[in-house]
Protein backbone atom coordinates (compact mmCIF):
# COMPACT_ATOMS: atom_id res chain seq x y z
CA UNK A 1 0.00 0.00 0.00
CA UNK A 2 0.96 3.85 -0.88
CA UNK A 3 0.88 5.89 1.99
CA UNK A 4 1.31 9.35 2.85
CA UNK A 5 1.18 10.28 -0.38
CA UNK A 6 0.17 13.84 -1.86
CA UNK A 7 -2.93 13.48 -2.73
CA UNK A 8 -4.59 13.79 -6.34
CA UNK A 9 -6.47 16.83 -7.44
CA UNK A 10 -9.62 15.93 -9.46
CA UNK A 11 -11.11 18.65 -11.49
CA UNK A 12 -15.10 18.41 -11.95
CA UNK A 13 -18.50 19.56 -12.60
CA UNK A 14 -18.94 20.04 -8.67
CA UNK A 15 -22.60 20.05 -8.91
CA UNK A 16 -24.00 17.84 -6.53
CA UNK A 17 -22.52 14.43 -5.20
CA UNK A 18 -20.24 14.21 -8.49
CA UNK A 19 -20.34 10.24 -8.59
CA UNK A 20 -17.53 9.47 -11.08
CA UNK A 21 -15.02 11.55 -9.14
CA UNK A 22 -16.65 9.78 -5.69
CA UNK A 23 -16.02 6.16 -6.96
CA UNK A 24 -12.40 7.40 -8.50
CA UNK A 25 -11.46 8.85 -5.16
CA UNK A 26 -13.06 5.84 -2.92
CA UNK A 27 -10.82 3.42 -4.85
CA UNK A 28 -7.70 5.47 -5.08
CA UNK A 29 -8.49 5.68 -0.58
CA UNK A 30 -8.24 1.96 -0.54
CA UNK A 31 -5.00 2.34 -1.67
CA UNK A 32 -3.86 4.36 0.37
CA UNK A 33 -3.46 7.76 -1.96
CA UNK A 34 -5.91 10.65 -0.75
CA UNK A 35 -7.16 12.71 -3.23
CA UNK A 36 -8.74 16.14 -3.21
CA UNK A 37 -11.86 17.66 -5.22
CA UNK A 38 -12.15 21.03 -6.68
CA UNK A 39 -14.94 22.08 -9.06
CA UNK A 40 -14.31 23.48 -11.88
CA UNK A 41 -16.23 26.24 -11.87
CA UNK A 42 -14.60 28.05 -9.12
CA UNK A 43 -12.15 30.99 -10.20
CA UNK A 44 -9.17 29.98 -11.83
CA UNK A 45 -6.89 32.01 -9.60
CA UNK A 46 -8.17 30.28 -6.54
CA UNK A 47 -7.95 26.73 -8.18
CA UNK A 48 -3.85 27.30 -9.34
CA UNK A 49 -3.53 28.32 -5.77
CA UNK A 50 -5.42 25.07 -4.35
CA UNK A 51 -3.28 22.96 -6.81
CA UNK A 52 0.33 24.91 -5.69
CA UNK A 53 -0.63 24.14 -1.95
CA UNK A 54 -0.87 20.59 -1.91
CA UNK A 55 1.85 20.37 -5.21
CA UNK A 56 0.17 16.83 -6.94
CA UNK A 57 1.75 14.74 -8.27
CA UNK A 58 -1.37 14.11 -10.73
CA UNK A 59 -4.61 16.65 -11.88
CA UNK A 60 -7.43 14.74 -13.00
CA UNK A 61 -9.97 16.45 -15.47
CA UNK A 62 -13.25 15.25 -15.79
CA UNK A 63 -14.15 16.12 -18.96
CA UNK A 64 -17.90 14.35 -19.15
CA UNK A 65 -19.80 17.19 -20.92
CA UNK A 66 -18.74 18.36 -23.84
CA UNK A 67 -20.32 21.87 -23.39
CA UNK A 68 -17.44 22.62 -21.00
CA UNK A 69 -14.43 21.56 -22.62
CA UNK A 70 -12.96 25.16 -23.99
CA UNK A 71 -13.61 26.12 -20.21
CA UNK A 72 -11.37 22.73 -18.98
CA UNK A 73 -9.01 24.08 -22.19
CA UNK A 74 -8.73 27.54 -20.30
CA UNK A 75 -8.36 26.07 -16.43
CA UNK A 76 -5.40 23.66 -18.10
CA UNK A 77 -3.78 26.34 -20.30
CA UNK A 78 -3.66 29.02 -16.74
CA UNK A 79 -2.39 26.19 -15.00
CA UNK A 80 0.26 25.25 -16.95
CA UNK A 81 1.14 29.15 -17.64
CA UNK A 82 1.07 29.33 -13.64
CA UNK A 83 3.96 26.86 -13.16
CA UNK A 84 1.95 23.59 -12.59
CA UNK A 85 4.28 20.55 -13.95
CA UNK A 86 1.99 17.93 -12.71
CA UNK A 87 0.74 15.19 -14.68
CA UNK A 88 -2.62 16.45 -16.38
CA UNK A 89 -4.97 13.66 -17.18
CA UNK A 90 -8.87 13.55 -18.01
CA UNK A 91 -11.79 11.10 -18.36
CA UNK A 92 -15.32 11.48 -19.28
CA UNK A 93 -17.38 10.37 -22.04
CA UNK A 94 -16.10 13.01 -24.74
CA UNK A 95 -12.80 12.12 -23.90
CA UNK A 96 -12.96 8.37 -23.80
CA UNK A 97 -14.58 8.31 -27.22
CA UNK A 98 -12.59 11.67 -28.78
CA UNK A 99 -9.15 11.14 -27.60
CA UNK A 100 -7.37 12.27 -30.51
CA UNK A 101 -10.26 15.25 -30.46
CA UNK A 102 -9.45 15.94 -26.67
CA UNK A 103 -5.57 16.36 -27.33
CA UNK A 104 -5.99 18.60 -30.10
CA UNK A 105 -8.61 21.09 -28.10
CA UNK A 106 -6.40 20.62 -24.52
CA UNK A 107 -2.66 20.33 -25.50
CA UNK A 108 -1.92 20.53 -22.10
CA UNK A 109 -2.96 16.95 -21.27
CA UNK A 110 -0.26 14.25 -20.89
CA UNK A 111 -2.69 10.94 -20.55
CA UNK A 112 -6.33 10.14 -20.84
CA UNK A 113 -8.32 7.60 -18.71
CA UNK A 114 -10.51 5.79 -21.31
CA UNK A 115 -14.22 4.95 -20.32
CA UNK A 116 -14.33 3.33 -16.35
CA UNK A 117 -11.33 4.79 -14.59
CA UNK A 118 -11.72 2.82 -11.80
CA UNK A 119 -9.06 0.40 -11.93
CA UNK A 120 -6.90 2.24 -14.79
CA UNK A 121 -6.64 5.45 -13.01
CA UNK A 122 -5.09 4.38 -10.03
CA UNK A 123 -2.75 2.09 -11.64
CA UNK A 124 -1.92 5.28 -13.69
CA UNK A 125 -1.39 7.22 -10.46
CA UNK A 126 1.10 4.25 -8.87
CA UNK A 127 3.16 4.82 -11.86
CA UNK A 128 3.57 8.12 -11.77
CA UNK A 129 4.32 8.31 -8.10
CA UNK A 130 7.02 5.44 -8.58
CA UNK A 131 8.62 7.37 -11.60
CA UNK A 132 7.97 3.75 -13.96
CA UNK A 133 6.90 3.87 -17.05
CA UNK A 134 2.90 4.32 -17.35
CA UNK A 135 2.43 3.65 -21.25
CA UNK A 136 2.15 0.47 -21.54
CA UNK A 137 -1.31 0.64 -19.07
CA UNK A 138 -4.59 -1.00 -20.67
CA UNK A 139 -7.20 1.54 -21.33
CA UNK A 140 -5.77 4.62 -21.71
CA UNK A 141 -4.24 7.09 -24.67
CA UNK A 142 -1.38 9.57 -24.79
CA UNK A 143 0.84 11.29 -27.39
CA UNK A 144 3.95 9.89 -29.14
CA UNK A 145 5.56 12.46 -31.58
CA UNK A 146 3.05 13.51 -33.71
CA UNK A 147 0.16 10.69 -33.31
CA UNK A 148 -2.28 9.32 -30.69
CA UNK A 149 -0.86 6.20 -29.28
CA UNK A 150 -4.48 3.78 -27.95
CA UNK A 151 -3.65 1.20 -25.31
CA UNK A 152 -5.73 -2.15 -25.41
CA UNK A 153 -8.72 -1.74 -23.69
CA UNK A 154 -9.33 -3.33 -20.62
CA UNK A 155 -13.08 -4.47 -20.56
CA UNK A 156 -15.45 -3.30 -17.82
CA UNK A 157 -15.95 -4.54 -14.19
CA UNK A 158 -18.64 -6.92 -14.40
CA UNK A 159 -19.66 -6.56 -10.70
CA UNK A 160 -19.95 -2.78 -10.06
CA UNK A 161 -20.45 -3.90 -6.22
CA UNK A 162 -16.92 -4.56 -6.02
CA UNK A 163 -16.28 -1.13 -6.02
CA UNK A 164 -16.34 0.66 -2.78
CA UNK A 165 -18.74 3.39 -1.87
CA UNK A 166 -18.35 6.08 -3.61
CA UNK A 167 -16.46 9.23 -1.22
CA UNK A 168 -18.55 12.20 -1.00
CA UNK A 169 -18.61 15.76 0.08
CA UNK A 170 -20.85 16.95 3.35
CA UNK A 171 -24.65 16.66 2.28
CA UNK A 172 -26.22 19.80 1.30
CA UNK A 173 -29.83 20.16 1.68
CA UNK A 174 -33.00 19.19 -0.83
CA UNK A 175 -35.05 21.48 0.77
CA UNK A 176 -34.25 23.52 4.48
CA UNK A 177 -33.53 20.87 6.86
CA UNK A 178 -34.17 17.56 4.68
CA UNK A 179 -30.41 16.13 3.33
CA UNK A 180 -30.09 14.17 0.08
CA UNK A 181 -28.00 12.17 -1.54
CA UNK A 182 -27.42 10.79 -5.38
CA UNK A 183 -26.37 7.28 -5.96
CA UNK A 184 -26.60 4.83 -8.90
CA UNK A 185 -28.64 1.17 -9.09
CA UNK A 186 -26.39 0.52 -11.63
CA UNK A 187 -24.73 1.49 -15.13
CA UNK A 188 -25.02 1.94 -18.42
CA UNK A 189 -28.36 1.49 -21.20
CA UNK A 190 -29.42 -1.24 -23.41
CA UNK A 191 -31.00 1.22 -25.81
CA UNK A 192 -29.63 3.18 -28.72
CA UNK A 193 -31.29 6.23 -29.02
CA UNK A 194 -30.10 8.62 -32.28
CA UNK A 195 -29.38 11.59 -30.07
CA UNK A 196 -27.48 9.74 -27.01
CA UNK A 197 -23.56 8.27 -26.86
CA UNK A 198 -24.53 6.11 -23.75
CA UNK A 199 -24.52 2.96 -25.28
CA UNK A 200 -21.40 3.25 -27.03
CA UNK A 201 -19.65 4.78 -24.17
CA UNK A 202 -20.19 1.11 -22.73
CA UNK A 203 -20.11 -1.38 -25.65
CA UNK A 204 -17.08 -0.17 -26.90
CA UNK A 205 -14.62 -1.49 -24.03
CA UNK A 206 -16.59 -4.89 -24.25
CA UNK A 207 -18.97 -6.28 -21.51
CA UNK A 208 -22.35 -5.70 -20.83
CA UNK A 209 -24.34 -3.10 -22.06
CA UNK A 210 -26.41 -2.60 -18.51
CA UNK A 211 -25.10 -3.64 -14.77
CA UNK A 212 -26.83 -3.84 -12.29
CA UNK A 213 -25.72 -3.55 -8.58
CA UNK A 214 -27.10 -6.10 -6.08
CA UNK A 215 -30.63 -4.82 -4.15
CA UNK A 216 -28.64 -5.56 -0.54
CA UNK A 217 -25.63 -3.30 -1.68
CA UNK A 218 -27.81 -0.56 -3.30
CA UNK A 219 -29.70 -0.77 0.55
CA UNK A 220 -26.24 -1.00 2.19
CA UNK A 221 -25.16 2.65 0.80
CA UNK A 222 -28.85 4.09 1.39
CA UNK A 223 -28.53 2.64 4.80
CA UNK A 224 -25.61 4.10 5.88
CA UNK A 225 -26.27 7.21 4.25
CA UNK A 226 -29.49 7.71 6.35
CA UNK A 227 -27.95 6.96 9.71
CA UNK A 228 -24.66 8.33 9.23
CA UNK A 229 -25.31 11.04 7.64
CA UNK A 230 -28.87 11.84 8.18
CA UNK A 231 -29.69 11.43 4.48
CA UNK A 232 -33.58 11.36 3.60
CA UNK A 233 -33.34 11.99 0.21
CA UNK A 234 -32.15 9.74 -2.50
CA UNK A 235 -31.41 10.62 -6.62
CA UNK A 236 -30.88 7.81 -8.46
CA UNK A 237 -28.45 9.10 -11.64
CA UNK A 238 -29.11 5.82 -13.50
CA UNK A 239 -29.80 6.78 -16.71
CA UNK A 240 -32.07 4.02 -17.03
CA UNK A 241 -33.13 2.59 -13.48
CA UNK A 242 -34.02 -1.04 -13.17
CA UNK A 243 -37.87 -1.18 -13.25
CA UNK A 244 -37.48 -4.08 -15.32
CA UNK A 245 -34.20 -5.46 -14.92
CA UNK A 246 -34.10 -8.75 -16.98
CA UNK A 247 -37.88 -7.83 -18.18
CA UNK A 248 -39.51 -8.31 -15.27
CA UNK A 249 -39.98 -6.44 -12.23
CA UNK A 250 -38.15 -8.95 -9.32
CA UNK A 251 -35.32 -6.54 -8.82
CA UNK A 252 -37.39 -3.78 -7.81
CA UNK A 253 -40.18 -5.58 -5.93
CA UNK A 254 -36.58 -7.29 -4.27
CA UNK A 255 -35.98 -3.40 -3.09
CA UNK A 256 -38.63 -2.64 -2.20
CA UNK A 257 -39.16 -5.23 0.13
CA UNK A 258 -35.71 -4.71 1.85
CA UNK A 259 -36.31 -0.60 2.22
CA UNK A 260 -39.50 -2.47 4.36
CA UNK A 261 -37.23 -4.94 6.33
CA UNK A 262 -34.88 -2.00 7.18
CA UNK A 263 -37.68 0.00 8.41
CA UNK A 264 -36.60 2.81 5.41
CA UNK A 265 -39.68 2.75 3.66
CA UNK A 266 -41.31 5.38 5.74
CA UNK A 267 -38.66 7.65 6.44
CA UNK A 268 -37.12 8.14 2.72
CA UNK A 269 -37.62 9.25 -0.36
CA UNK A 270 -36.18 8.57 -3.58
CA UNK A 271 -35.83 9.73 -7.11
CA UNK A 272 -35.40 7.52 -10.39
CA UNK A 273 -35.02 8.13 -14.07
CA UNK A 274 -36.74 5.69 -16.47
CA UNK A 275 -38.24 5.13 -19.40
CA UNK A 276 -41.90 5.43 -19.98
CA UNK A 277 -42.60 2.35 -21.51
CA UNK A 278 -41.34 0.79 -17.96
CA UNK A 279 -44.17 2.68 -16.16
CA UNK A 280 -47.41 0.55 -15.07
CA UNK A 281 -49.50 1.21 -12.43
CA UNK A 282 -49.18 -1.59 -9.99
CA UNK A 283 -45.14 -2.09 -9.80
CA UNK A 284 -45.32 2.57 -9.67
CA UNK A 285 -47.95 1.73 -6.42
CA UNK A 286 -45.46 -0.60 -4.82
CA UNK A 287 -42.48 1.80 -5.34
CA UNK A 288 -44.90 4.87 -4.16
CA UNK A 289 -46.00 3.06 -1.11
CA UNK A 290 -41.88 2.84 -0.40
CA UNK A 291 -41.03 6.04 -1.08
CA UNK A 292 -40.74 7.08 -4.88
CA UNK A 293 -41.58 10.73 -5.29
CA UNK A 294 -40.08 11.36 -8.52
CA UNK A 295 -39.57 10.19 -11.75
CA UNK A 296 -37.71 11.53 -14.81
CA UNK A 297 -38.63 10.04 -18.00
CA UNK A 298 -37.59 10.79 -21.57
CA UNK A 299 -40.62 11.52 -23.69
CA UNK A 300 -38.34 13.62 -25.69
CA UNK A 301 -41.19 13.75 -28.95
CA UNK A 302 -44.97 13.93 -28.33
CA UNK A 303 -45.40 12.55 -32.42
CA UNK A 304 -44.80 8.73 -33.64
CA UNK A 305 -42.86 9.82 -36.79
CA UNK A 306 -40.58 11.92 -34.76
CA UNK A 307 -40.03 9.16 -31.90
CA UNK A 308 -39.09 7.13 -34.70
CA UNK A 309 -36.68 9.08 -36.29
CA UNK A 310 -35.16 9.87 -32.58
CA UNK A 311 -34.96 5.24 -32.31
CA UNK A 312 -37.15 5.81 -28.92
CA UNK A 313 -38.69 2.52 -29.70
CA UNK A 314 -41.94 4.70 -28.04
CA UNK A 315 -45.19 5.63 -28.95
CA UNK A 316 -47.02 9.11 -28.23
CA UNK A 317 -49.60 6.87 -26.46
CA UNK A 318 -47.23 5.33 -24.49
CA UNK A 319 -45.42 9.05 -23.75
CA UNK A 320 -49.02 9.69 -22.58
CA UNK A 321 -50.15 6.69 -20.35
CA UNK A 322 -46.87 6.90 -18.53
CA UNK A 323 -47.48 10.19 -17.10
CA UNK A 324 -51.14 9.46 -16.62
CA UNK A 325 -50.23 6.94 -14.81
CA UNK A 326 -48.18 8.92 -12.42
CA UNK A 327 -50.51 11.59 -11.86
CA UNK A 328 -52.63 9.61 -10.64
CA UNK A 329 -50.61 7.99 -8.24
CA UNK A 330 -49.57 11.33 -7.24
CA UNK A 331 -45.74 10.57 -8.19
CA UNK A 332 -43.93 13.78 -9.38
CA UNK A 333 -42.42 13.43 -12.60
CA UNK A 334 -40.22 15.87 -15.09
CA UNK A 335 -39.40 14.40 -18.17
CA UNK A 336 -37.02 15.30 -21.52
CA UNK A 337 -38.92 16.76 -24.75
CA UNK A 338 -36.37 18.09 -27.61
CA UNK A 339 -38.70 20.07 -29.22
CA UNK A 340 -36.86 21.65 -31.66
CA UNK A 341 -34.64 19.18 -33.84
CA UNK A 342 -32.72 18.92 -37.33
CA UNK A 343 -35.61 17.46 -38.92
CA UNK A 344 -38.11 19.80 -37.29
CA UNK A 345 -41.14 21.45 -39.18
CA UNK A 346 -43.54 23.89 -37.92
CA UNK A 347 -45.95 21.70 -38.52
CA UNK A 348 -44.31 18.79 -35.89
CA UNK A 349 -43.07 21.79 -34.11
CA UNK A 350 -47.76 22.58 -33.76
CA UNK A 351 -48.30 19.04 -32.93
CA UNK A 352 -45.84 18.28 -30.74
CA UNK A 353 -47.16 21.79 -28.87
CA UNK A 354 -50.53 19.88 -28.43
CA UNK A 355 -49.02 17.03 -26.67
CA UNK A 356 -47.06 19.03 -23.94
CA UNK A 357 -50.33 20.81 -23.41
CA UNK A 358 -51.87 17.23 -22.90
CA UNK A 359 -48.60 16.46 -20.75
CA UNK A 360 -48.13 19.51 -18.58
CA UNK A 361 -51.58 21.96 -19.34
CA UNK A 362 -53.44 20.91 -15.47
CA UNK A 363 -49.77 22.37 -13.70
CA UNK A 364 -48.98 19.25 -12.57
CA UNK A 365 -45.68 19.59 -13.89
CA UNK A 366 -43.71 22.74 -15.17
CA UNK A 367 -43.25 22.68 -19.06
CA UNK A 368 -39.76 22.34 -20.41
CA UNK A 369 -38.03 21.69 -23.58
CA UNK A 370 -34.78 21.68 -25.15
CA UNK A 371 -33.18 21.89 -28.63
CA UNK A 372 -31.39 18.39 -29.53
CA UNK A 373 -27.82 19.23 -29.63
CA UNK A 374 -25.54 17.12 -31.70
CA UNK A 375 -23.37 15.28 -29.31
CA UNK A 376 -20.25 13.63 -30.60
CA UNK A 377 -20.49 9.91 -31.65
CA UNK A 378 -24.04 9.38 -32.58
CA UNK A 379 -26.05 8.69 -34.88
CA UNK A 380 -27.62 12.45 -35.33
CA UNK A 381 -24.21 14.35 -34.74
CA UNK A 382 -22.99 12.03 -38.17
CA UNK A 383 -26.18 12.67 -40.08
CA UNK A 384 -25.69 16.28 -39.95
CA UNK A 385 -22.05 16.29 -40.71
CA UNK A 386 -22.88 13.99 -43.93
CA UNK A 387 -25.45 16.29 -45.25
CA UNK A 388 -23.26 19.04 -44.60
CA UNK A 389 -25.38 20.81 -41.64
CA UNK A 390 -22.97 20.25 -38.88
CA UNK A 391 -21.84 23.44 -38.05
CA UNK A 392 -19.80 25.16 -34.95
CA UNK A 393 -16.55 22.94 -32.88
CA UNK A 394 -16.64 20.11 -30.65
CA UNK A 395 -18.33 21.01 -27.49
CA UNK A 396 -20.46 23.34 -29.30
CA UNK A 397 -21.66 21.38 -32.22
CA UNK A 398 -25.35 23.00 -34.10
CA UNK A 399 -27.02 23.26 -36.66
CA UNK A 400 -29.48 25.25 -38.89
CA UNK A 401 -33.50 24.37 -39.36
CA UNK A 402 -34.23 23.39 -42.95
CA UNK A 403 -36.70 26.37 -42.93
CA UNK A 404 -35.01 30.44 -42.86
CA UNK A 405 -37.87 31.49 -40.98
CA UNK A 406 -37.62 28.59 -38.29
CA UNK A 407 -34.07 29.65 -37.27
CA UNK A 408 -35.53 33.37 -36.76
CA UNK A 409 -38.54 31.92 -34.82
CA UNK A 410 -36.37 29.67 -32.46
CA UNK A 411 -34.38 33.00 -31.51
CA UNK A 412 -37.58 34.60 -30.43
CA UNK A 413 -38.55 31.66 -28.54
CA UNK A 414 -35.40 32.14 -26.82
CA UNK A 415 -35.83 35.99 -26.24
CA UNK A 416 -38.88 35.04 -24.81
CA UNK A 417 -38.53 31.72 -22.55
CA UNK A 418 -34.70 30.96 -22.56
CA UNK A 419 -35.15 32.10 -18.73
CA UNK A 420 -37.99 30.87 -17.83
CA UNK A 421 -37.08 27.28 -18.84
CA UNK A 422 -33.30 26.79 -17.54
CA UNK A 423 -32.15 29.94 -15.46
CA UNK A 424 -31.60 28.68 -11.97
CA UNK A 425 -34.23 31.01 -11.19
CA UNK A 426 -37.05 30.78 -13.88
CA UNK A 427 -40.34 29.29 -13.45
CA UNK A 428 -39.29 26.03 -14.71
CA UNK A 429 -36.71 25.41 -11.98
CA UNK A 430 -38.73 27.53 -9.20
CA UNK A 431 -41.70 25.09 -9.94
CA UNK A 432 -39.43 21.91 -9.36
CA UNK A 433 -38.47 22.89 -6.06
CA UNK A 434 -41.97 23.94 -4.95
CA UNK A 435 -43.43 20.41 -6.61
CA UNK A 436 -40.25 18.90 -4.40
CA UNK A 437 -40.85 21.06 -1.34
CA UNK A 438 -44.38 19.69 -1.20
CA UNK A 439 -43.51 16.43 -1.66
CA UNK A 440 -41.52 16.15 1.18
CA UNK A 441 -44.36 17.81 3.15
CA UNK A 442 -46.82 15.26 1.80
CA UNK A 443 -44.49 12.22 2.56
CA UNK A 444 -44.07 13.17 6.00
CA UNK A 445 -47.45 14.20 6.82
CA UNK A 446 -46.49 17.74 7.48
CA UNK A 447 -49.21 19.57 5.16
CA UNK A 448 -51.66 21.19 7.15
CA UNK A 449 -54.15 23.28 5.76
CA UNK A 450 -52.08 26.19 4.77
CA UNK A 451 -49.98 24.29 3.21
CA UNK A 452 -52.28 22.15 1.02
CA UNK A 453 -54.04 25.34 -0.01
CA UNK A 454 -50.42 26.46 -0.82
CA UNK A 455 -50.40 23.62 -3.07
CA UNK A 456 -53.34 24.08 -4.82
CA UNK A 457 -52.43 27.72 -6.17
CA UNK A 458 -48.96 26.53 -6.99
CA UNK A 459 -50.59 24.25 -9.55
CA UNK A 460 -53.16 27.02 -10.60
CA UNK A 461 -49.65 29.34 -10.96
CA UNK A 462 -47.96 26.84 -12.79
CA UNK A 463 -51.32 25.84 -15.58
CA UNK A 464 -51.54 29.38 -16.49
CA UNK A 465 -47.90 29.80 -17.04
CA UNK A 466 -47.72 26.54 -18.65
CA UNK A 467 -50.67 27.37 -20.72
CA UNK A 468 -49.54 31.14 -21.32
CA UNK A 469 -46.02 29.55 -23.04
CA UNK A 470 -47.52 27.18 -25.47
CA UNK A 471 -50.32 29.39 -26.63
CA UNK A 472 -47.44 32.23 -27.29
CA UNK A 473 -45.31 29.37 -28.79
CA UNK A 474 -48.21 28.55 -31.20
CA UNK A 475 -49.07 32.26 -32.19
CA UNK A 476 -45.16 32.42 -32.94
CA UNK A 477 -45.27 29.51 -34.69
CA UNK A 478 -48.28 30.73 -36.96
CA UNK A 479 -46.43 34.06 -37.14
CA UNK A 480 -43.43 32.91 -38.62
CA UNK A 481 -44.80 30.05 -40.61
CA UNK A 482 -47.40 32.27 -42.82
CA UNK A 483 -44.58 35.10 -42.88
CA UNK A 484 -46.33 37.62 -41.30
CA UNK A 485 -43.48 38.42 -39.31
CA UNK A 486 -41.75 40.50 -41.71
CA UNK A 487 -44.94 42.87 -41.81
CA UNK A 488 -45.20 42.95 -38.40
CA UNK A 489 -42.05 44.22 -37.99
CA UNK A 490 -39.44 43.73 -35.74
CA UNK A 491 -41.81 45.99 -32.82
CA UNK A 492 -44.51 44.12 -32.83
CA UNK A 493 -41.72 41.05 -31.82
CA UNK A 494 -40.22 43.26 -29.37
CA UNK A 495 -43.73 43.79 -27.63
CA UNK A 496 -44.28 39.90 -27.19
CA UNK A 497 -40.70 39.42 -25.79
CA UNK A 498 -41.55 42.17 -23.25
CA UNK A 499 -44.91 40.88 -22.68
CA UNK A 500 -43.04 37.35 -21.87
CA UNK A 501 -40.67 38.71 -19.77
CA UNK A 502 -42.87 40.79 -17.55
CA UNK A 503 -45.19 37.74 -17.36
CA UNK A 504 -42.09 35.72 -16.30
CA UNK A 505 -41.40 38.02 -13.50
CA UNK A 506 -45.32 37.94 -12.00
CA UNK A 507 -45.48 34.56 -12.02
CA UNK A 508 -41.75 33.27 -10.40
CA UNK A 509 -42.63 35.55 -7.49
CA UNK A 510 -46.26 33.55 -7.59
CA UNK A 511 -44.36 30.73 -7.30
CA UNK A 512 -41.71 32.18 -4.83
CA UNK A 513 -44.75 33.26 -2.36
CA UNK A 514 -46.52 29.58 -2.29
CA UNK A 515 -43.52 27.66 -0.85
CA UNK A 516 -41.23 30.61 0.74
CA UNK A 517 -44.01 32.98 2.23
CA UNK A 518 -42.69 36.32 2.39
CA UNK A 519 -39.80 36.02 0.22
Amino acid sequence: MITSLSPVILIAFGEYDNLGVGYLSSVLRREGIETGMIDFRYDDQEILVAIKRHAPPVVGFSVVYEGYIDEFASLARYLRQGGVRAHFTAGGYFASLNPGELFRLIPELDSIVRFEGETTFPELVKRIYTCTNWRDIKSIAFRQNDRIVMTPLRPLEKDIDVFPFPARRPLTDYIPGVKFATLIAGRGCRYNCSFCNTREFYQTPGGPLKRIRKPEAVLDEMEQLYHDKGCIVFLFQDDDFPVKAEGNNDWIKSFCSGLEQRRLHDKIIWKINCRPDEIDAECFAMMKQHGLFLAFIGLEDGTDEGLARLNKGMTASKNIEAAEILKNLDIGFDYGFMLFQPESTFKSLKENLEFLGTICGDGYTPLSFLKLIPCFNTRVERELSENGRLKGRPGNLDYDFMNAALDSCYQTVLACFASWMWSAGGVTNLAKHARNYYAVKDHYGKSDASVKRRKEQFREILAESNLYVLGTMKFLFDLYESGSYKKEGASSIEMIISEAKAKHHTWCQGIRECFMPGS
